[in-house]
């Protein structure tokens, strides 16, 4: 050999463990921890305590802004009926279909955009609240990247 270089040795390696397991000691060992991590106790909250309440306000005060749709879309269906125009009717019978159908459209239609505005309301109530029972402000926008950072340059 040149130099005198010694050729390199093969060593075998040890395993980390001596003795290892064997296949179904493994299986009964994994079902084991497993059957232990899937038993769990339920905390006090799992469900949101305030879902109760905000159901029943939310659905008290659709109920109320519908009717008040419905009020508004039968009168509105009476005056139309009345004036000239195409929506002109000639019988008091047409007149009561047109107020009714007019009456379920706008309490229908009330109801869901109120709906819609008070869900939306209440989610920003809920995150106010997580907010200040856990002390984390949500996460604010990212700042502009610094001038002498931009790799457009302007």
């Amino acid at each position: 050999m040149a130099d005198g270089i010694e050729p390199h040795t093969v060593q075998h390696d040890l395993p980390a463990k001596p003795h290892a397991e064997s296949r179904e000691e493994t299986i009964e060992r994994v079902v084991h921890e497993a059957g232990e991590a899937q038993d769990v106790q339920a905390r006090e909250e799992v469900a949101d305590p305030t879902s109760r309440r905000v159901n029943r306000a939310v659905v008290r005060t659709a109920a109320a802004v519908a009717g008040i749709g419905a009020v508004i879309g039968a009168v509105l269906a009476v005056v139309l009926s009345d004036v000239n125009g195409p929506f002109q009717t000639d019988s008091a019978g047409a007149t009561a279909g047109y107020a009714l159908i007019m009456a379920i459209a706008f309490a229908i239609v009330f109801g869901m955009i109120t709906t819609l505005i008070l869900l939306a309301r209440e989610d920003g109530r809920v995150e106010r609240e997580v907010e200040r029972r856990t002390g984390r402000a949500p996460e604010r926008p990212g700042s502009p990247i610094h001038p002498k950072h931009d790799p457009e340059g302007t």
